[in-house]
C-alpha cells in the first residue's frame, strides 16, 4: 500500500488553531457578551440533537400496548432515525452553502417542531411521519453544527466541540430519566410525552429566527475546488472511526438496561445504571475534545477510550452483578470518550469551513448507516444464543478497528482534497 500524501500526515500548527484560508470579507470579532450569547445559542441547538429522538425508548411499551405495533415495528421505528442520519446527512453541505449555516439552522429546527407536533396524533402513521422528519431535521443539524464550530470558533474548537457533546448526551440522558415522569406528572398519553420535548425545538428556533434579521445573509458560496474528500485516506479513518464508535455507542445504551433486568435488577435499577453510564460519559464529552486541541496528536486519546470500553465489555462478561456500578461508569467513560473525539476530529482535520462540513456529512453517513446495524444484530445475537456473552464478545472485536482508526486520524494531519 502507497503511504498517503504527505500533507495528510504532517502539518505545523496544533490542529484547530490554524486560521481558515478562503475568500470572503473579514468579519471583526465580536465582543465578549455576544460570543458568549452566540455559544450558548449554538449549545442550545445541541441538547435538541436527541430529545425528540430518546423519548420514544421509555415509552416503547406503551406504544406497542395501546397501538399493536409488533417487535418487527418498534425496532424499525427506533431505527429509523439513524437511518435518516445516515441517509441526509450528505445533503447538508449543499444546503449549508447555498442557505447560509443560521438559515439552514433555522429551517431544520422548525422541521424538527413541525416533526414533533405531527407526533401529537396518537396514531402510528403520523408516529412514523414525525419521526422520520426529526430524523431528518437532526442529520442536517449534526453537520452544519460541526461546520459552524469550525467557521466561528477556530480557536476553540475543542472547548466548543466538547460542549456540544456534552449538551448531547446530556439532552439524552435527562430525556431517558425524565420522560415517563415527565408525562405522569401533566398527565399526558404517550403521544404527548413524545410531543413536548418539541418545547426545547420552539426555544431554540425563538433564539436563533431573530439573528436572521440582525445578520444580513451571506451570498451563497460556490463550491470550493479540490478532488472528492471520498478519496482521502484521512477523511475514511475519521469516518470508520465515527462509524465504530456509533455502533457500539448505541448498541451499548440500546441494551445496557435489559442486560441489567436480565441478571436480576428492576427496572429502576437498570435506568440507574444507564444514568450512571451517561453521567460519566458527560465528563468524557466535555474533557476529551480541550485534551484533544492542546495535544499535536490525538491518537492516545482514541487508545485511552478503546481500552476502558473493552474492559467494560470484557467485565459485564466477567461480573456482570459483582461491579455493576463500576462498569457502567467505566463504559460511560470510555463511550463519552470516543464520541466526543469523533466529533471533534470532524473539526480538528479539517483545513476550512466547508471541508468541515463535507467530513462530517461522510463520517456521520458512513457512522450511522452502520450503527443502524449494531443493536439489531445484537439483539438477534441474543435471541439466537438464549446469553448476552457472544453480543458481548463481539462488541470487544468490534473495538479493536475503532481504536485502529482512532489513532490513524489522530497522528495531526488535515484533510486535502
Amino acid at each position: 500500500m502507497t503511504p498517503p500524501p504527505e500533507s495528510e500526515t504532517t502539518v505545523s500548527p496544533p490542529r484547530g488553531t490554524a486560521a481558515e484560508p478562503g475568500p470572503g470579507p473579514a468579519r471583526s470579532a465580536p465582543g465578549n457578551r455576544r460570543l458568549l450569547w452566540y455559544a450558548l445559542a449554538v449549545l442550545l441547538v445541541g441538547i435538541n440533537m436527541r430529545p425528540a429522538i430518546v423519548a420514544v425508548s421509555p415509552l416503547l411499551d406503551e406504544i406497542r400496548h395501546v397501538t399493536g405495533l409488533s417487535n418487527g415495528g418498534a425496532g424499525a421505528l427506533s431505527t429509523l432515525p439513524l437511518i435518516c442520519f445516515g441517509i441526509f446527512a450528505p445533503l447538508a453541505p449543499r444546503l449549508a452553502r447555498r442557505w447560509g449555516m443560521e438559515r439552514t439552522l433555522v429551517a431544520v429546527l422548525a422541521v424538527l417542531l413541525a416533526g414533533s407536533a405531527v407526533r401529537l396524533v396518537p396514531e402510528l402513521f403520523p408516529l412514523f411521519a414525525g419521526t422520520f422528519l426529526v430524523g431528518t431535521a437532526v442529520a442536517i443539524a449534526n453537520v452544519v453544527i460541526t461546520a459552524l464550530i469550525k467557521r466561528d470558533f477556530p480557536q476553540q474548537v475543542g472547548l466548543m466541540s466538547g460542549l456540544h457533546t456534552t449538551m448531547l448526551v446530556g439532552g439524552g440522558a435527562v430525556t431517558a430519566a425524565a420522560t415517563v415522569p415527565l408525562r405522569d406528572a401533566l398527565s399526558l398519553t404517550w403521544a404527548g410525552g413524545l410531543a413536548v420535548w418539541g418545547v426545547l425545538a420552539l426555544a431554540a428556533l425563538l433564539v436563533w429566527a431573530p439573528k436572521l434579521r440582525r445578520d444580513r445573509a451571506q451570498p451563497p458560496v460556490a463550491a470550493q475546488a479540490g478532488g472528492s474528500i471520498w478519496r482521502s485516506r484521512l477523511a475514511w479513518a475519521v469516518a470508520l472511526f465515527y462509524a465504530f464508535q456509533s455502533l457500539l455507542y448505541y448498541t451499548a445504551t440500546t441494551w445496557l438496561p435489559s442486560f441489567y433486568i436480565d441478571h436480576g435488577w428492576s427496572e429502576g435499577g437498570a435506568g440507574v445504571l444507564l444514568a450512571v453510564c451517561m453521567g460519566s460519559a458527560m465528563v468524557t464529552s466535555l474533557l476529551v475534545p480541550v485534551w484533544a486541541q492542546r495535544s499535536r496528536k490525538q491518537s492516545y486519546l482514541a487508545v485511552i477510550g478503546t481500552v476502558l470500553c473493552m474492559a467494560a465489555f470484557a467485565g459485564l462478561i466477567a461480573a456482570p452483578t459483582g461491579a455493576a456500578v463500576l462498569w457502567a461508569a467505566v463504559l460511560g467513560l470510555g463511550l463519552g470518550a470516543v464520541l466526543s473525539l469523533g466529533i471533534a476530529y470532524m473539526s480538528m482535520c479539517a483545513r476550512t469551513t466547508h471541508d468541515a462540513g463535507l467530513l462530517s456529512a461522510m463520517s456521520q453517513c458512513v457512522g450511522y448507516l452502520l450503527a443502524a446495524l449494531g443493536p439489531t444484530a445484537f439483539g438477534a445475537a441474543r435471541d439466537l444464543t438464549g446469553a448476552w456473552t457472544t453480543g458481548l464478545i463481539a462488541l470487544v472485536i468490534l473495538a479493536i478497528p475503532m481504536g485502529v482508526t482512532g489513532a490513524l486520524a489522530g497522528r495531526g494531519g488535515q484533510v486535502t482534497r
